[in-house]
């Protein structure tokens, strides 16, 4: 037999990087039979004369589909090491290191326990998995512990602590990335960088450390690449457990950088080099070549990023397995021409892993996808036999001891999901898609199906709503992905040498990466791009069960009427109602067999037993695809309908007030009568605030107030005249000009505004109101020492009435001169609205006077400005007030009873 040609090599290499088991021949086969262009295409590997003889399928065996029988002990090892990373890390440091005795103690015994078995040769299956999973749990505990405590070892655990204000020396661990999140205090955009604090300064003394931090810098920090040194001061404050950082630095200098390494000072140039050269592309082109290659998303445009995403193609942004099983492949191909033998190839592989690891910067992805494709290239070397689903939990393992705080990375969770729905999906599907369209169409199809499968619970999680045509756009974009990939690769190693051909590359490639960018601008141009979902565990949930359903329907549709009558029968016979205990259900013979004849039902007696064969005739290709287009239509039909039903879950009839979950961002709804409201901020965006006055049933606004002229307060304010009636809008402004937003907003309802000051009051429906701040003295001040600062009187159902004290961002300063003037009691106030999102510039003087009997925090999730404060957090305890947030419980519902205050997250 004649060797394959290297082309084949290539092949054979991607696929297997990529998690696709490939078979090899053996000389057991039997005879090699020429193939013609329609089977090949349309039908892959031919039935054996065996499988042909008993009626099964092409690619069907007598147990199943022909799939590599999964080794699951590794993979066991694996999910234990995620769950215990998930837990631990939660937890302090001396719970990890108990865990990790508690581990040492159990191997202890289990070792004791094989000593006493010393006639047997090895322990039983059952003891030898637990010990390995005892083994495994017990070292990443004591790894968790041990980083934990490093983190936090010395000065440092007490500087974060106090929220001190600290000067350290730092090693970028990534570059700088600019915050989605706009900046509310009009400094321009900020940065992001996460680094390692490797020296400070704080209260006059010098001390080491080794803490990860998230900088957020203003625009100086732009320049910022991993790997530099800087020296940089800021304040510090702690980040939530389970964060992959220890801190938060907000930055109040510039970064100085100090050093750089040789080797990232190369590859930051070759980087730059690389997006010079792309300056003449096309815009498209120009933003979507360099995240292609390395993952630079920096100059892509914010209209295109939206393409990418409402069509499932982001990914492609996100360098990972694909990217890696590309230029392994590649490499093994040079190898293979040139003739080296196999261990040089497999060294060059690791090099060029390892290459190719720092210049996209060591992201979880990527990290994924080199560990788990140096762990092939070693079994491959060894002579080992290869299965993917063993080295995708080795390298899971490997990375999780390394850094347990990828367990918690979605970018890492998602790399290993989709690994693991092409290993365990990936040619399952490919086969039940080759009974309604050619091979390899239903190869090219196979793979986003099952990665999407596996991701989509957690991309739910990350954005409510589902990329309809994810699948045929990344089965379009795929052609050119290899090419953009290695194109570039090659390009970038010209581009230091041979300027001229290594340029010529860069435009040629960039030129291919324009059918993705079409691609992604027309299918997210279509109606119904993208589908709204549930969020939260509910969306997870529900998405899973789809994809399972979807699994299903193709399964049944492959099978054809043979599928669905045995499905049928086994439910009859499980449920007791078919005709016999010991019937057995035999499926047709195919058309070769009885050679087009119809096959009667017979029964053939015997004692006790009776053998029933179907005569039903074999679905036709185009029965078998309107099959599964009109049941994916329908359950499409009834998934969105169940969506979009639950879309806006109504808030319960009995509510005063509310605290609407907009995210980072203030918007309050105070109840004026059946389906009417007085409405204090707007929040950041639409969507958010006209989904919760949905929800309340608010159809007329009496009065509308935007305490001051931020973004986060006044940005959703089409969202509150979405549809409803406005009869009034009081605004706070330290400028006579508003922002063009609200008065192009305002302008086109057809509404005025007018400047809030204190001593105006009135009466909306039910509540009165009465503005205590800004006063006239304070005119030209800071945007948020002008925030209109309200006390709202509500009438309860009994009687009783809810006092409620909103003081928008007021800062610390502009608050002293407040509680001058104001004639506030302590206890007086029912809830406060607490300042500035709990930020540590609006001070503790309103909490220490007026003392409500609650407070509430409008603040995002995981926000980049560190807020609630812990300061505000402390004096809160110390007063013994109870604090509701919303990033913590969601929407927040207020309601006065029977002389009792309630205070409530919305369900």
């Amino acid at each position: 037999m004649s060797p394959a040609p290297p082309w084949q090599h290539y092949a054979r290499a991607a696929r297997e990087m990529a998690g696709e088991t490939v078979k090899e021949a053996t000389s057991d086969a039997g005879p090699t039979r020429k193939r013609s262009l329609k089977a090949w295409l349309f039908r892959g590997e031919a039935a054996s004369g065996a499988a042909a003889a008993k009626g099964l399928r092409p690619g069907v065996g007598e147990n199943g589909p022909s799939a590599v029988r999964l080794d699951l002990r590794l993979a066991a090892a694996a999910a234990t090491c995620w769950l215990v990373s998930l837990i631990l890390l939660r937890l302090p440091a001396a719970v990890a290191l108990t865990c990790a005795g508690v581990g040492l103690g159990t191997v202890t015994v289990l070792l004791l326990a094989g000593l006493r078995r010393r006639r047997r040769k090895s322990l039983p299956a059952v003891s030898g998995t637990l010990f390995l999973l005892v083994c495994i749990a017990g070292l990443l505990a004591l790894v968790i512990g041990v980083k934990q405590t490093e983190r936090v070892s010395g000065p440092i655990g007490p500087a974060i602590e106090a929220g001190a204000y600290v000067t350290a020396e730092l090693t970028a661990l990534s570059d700088a990335s600019r915050s989605t999140k706009p900046s509310m205090f009009g400094s321009g955009p900020r940065y992001l960088v996460t680094a390692e604090i490797t020296e400070a300064s704080h209260g006059g003394r010098k001390f080491e450390a080794a803490t990860p931090v998230l900088v957020i810098g203003n625009q100086t920090w732009q320049t910022v690449r991993y790997g530099d040194r800087l020296h940089a001061a800021g304040t510090l404050a702690p980040m939530e457990p389970g964060s992959s950082e220890t801190a938060m630095l907000s930055a109040s200098t510039a970064p100085a950088v100090t050093s750089t390494p040789a080797a990232a000072e190369a590859v930051n140039t070759l980087r730059s080099l690389f997006v010079e050269h792309t300056r003449s592309l096309p815009p498209d082109a120009r933003g979507l070549l360099p995240g292609m290659v390395f993952g630079d998303r920096e100059q892509q445009t914010d209209d295109l990023e939206e393409a990418m995403r409402r069509t499932g193609l982001t990914h492609l942004m996100a360098v990972s397995g694909a990217n890696c099983s590309y230029l392994l492949g590649f490499v093994y191909l040079l190898a293979t021409a040139c003739r080296a033998p196999r261990w040089l190839s497999s060294a060059l592989g690791i090099v060029a892993l390892a290459g190719f690891v720092l210049l996209v910067r060591p992201e979880p992805s990527v990290l994924r996808a080199a560990v788990m494709g140096a762990i092939g290239v070693a079994a491959l070397v060894s002579g080992r036999r290869r299965a993917s689903l063993s080295f995708l939990a080795l390298a899971v393992i490997v990375l999780l001891l390394a850094n347990p705080w990828l367990a918690g990375e979605y970018s890492f969770i998602l790399s290993v999901l989709a690994t693991l729905g092409l290993v365990l999906l990936g040619s399952t599907c490919s086969r039940w898609l080759q009974y309604f369209m050619p091979k390899l169409l239903a190869d090219a199809m196979a793979i986003p199906l099952a990665a999407q499968l596996f991701c989509t619970p957690v991309l739910v999680q990350l954005q409510p709503e589902l990329a309809m045509f994810s699948i045929p756009a990344n089965i379009l974009a795929a052609p050119v992905v290899p090419f953009v990939t290695i194109g570039g690769m090659v390009s970038l190693a010209l581009l230091p040498w041979a300027p001229l051909p290594g340029g010529w590359l860069v435009h040629a490639t960039g030129f291919l990466t324009l059918w993705v960018a079409q691609i992604a601008r027309t299918f997210s141009g279509l109606p119904l791009a993208t589908l709204p979902w549930l969020g939260g565990p509910a969306g997870a949930v529900l998405a899973a069960a789809s994809a399972v359903g979807l699994l299903a329907l193709l399964w049944l549709a492959a099978q054809g009427r043979d599928g669905i009558s045995s499905l049928w029968f086994r439910v009859e016979q499980a449920t007791g109602h078919g005709r016999g205990s010991d019937r057995r259900y035999t499926p047709e013979l195919p058309a070769s067999a009885n050679h087009g004849t119809r096959v009667d039902t017979d029964q053939e007696a015997s004692p006790g037993r009776v053998t029933r064969r179907l005569a039903v005739a074999r679905w036709t290709g185009k029965q078998r695809v309107g099959a599964a287009f009109c049941s994916a239509a329908v359950v499409g039909g009834l998934l969105g309908w169940l969506v979009s039903s639950t879309g806006a879950a109504p808030l319960p009839d009995r509510w005063d007030a509310v605290v609407c979950n907009v995210g980072q961002g203030d918007g309050l709804v105070i109840r004026t009568g059946t389906g009417q409201a007085m409405i204090i901020d707007a929040g950041p965006e639409p969507g958010a605030m006209d989904s919760c006055l949905d929800s309340l049933g608010v159809e007329s606004v009496g009065l509308l107030v935007l305490t001051h002229m931020h973004l986060d307060h006044y940005g959703g304010l089409d969202g509150v005249l979405d549809g409803r009636k406005v009869a009034r809008v009081i605004v706070g402004s330290s400028k006579k000009e508003l922002p063009d937003l609200v008065e192009d907003t305002l302008a086109e309802h057809g509404l005025d505004s007018e400047l809030g000051e204190a001593g105006q009051s009135g009466r909306t429906g039910s509540a009165s109101w009465q503005i205590l701040w800004p006063t006239a003295a304070r005119s030209g001040a800071s945007e948020n020492d002008s925030s209109i600062v309200m006390l709202v009187t509500v009438p309860g159902a009994d009687g009783g009435v809810l006092r409620i004290l909103l003081t928008g961002d007021l800062e610390e300063e502009a608050a002293a001169d407040l509680l001058r003037g104001l004639a506030l009691e302590p206890g007086s106030v029912d809830i406060l609205k607490i300042s500035h999102h709990g930020a540590r510039n609006g001070g503790t003087a309103i909490l220490d006077q007026v003392q409500p009997r609650a407070a509430v925090i409008s603040v995002g999730s995981d926000n980049d400005y560190g807020h609630p404060a812990p300061e505000i957090l402390s004096a809160l305890e110390r007063l013994r007030i109870p604090v509701f947030r919303t990033d913590q419980i969601g929407t927040i519902v207020v309601d006065l009873a029977d002389g009792s205050l309630a205070v409530r997250p919305a369900e």
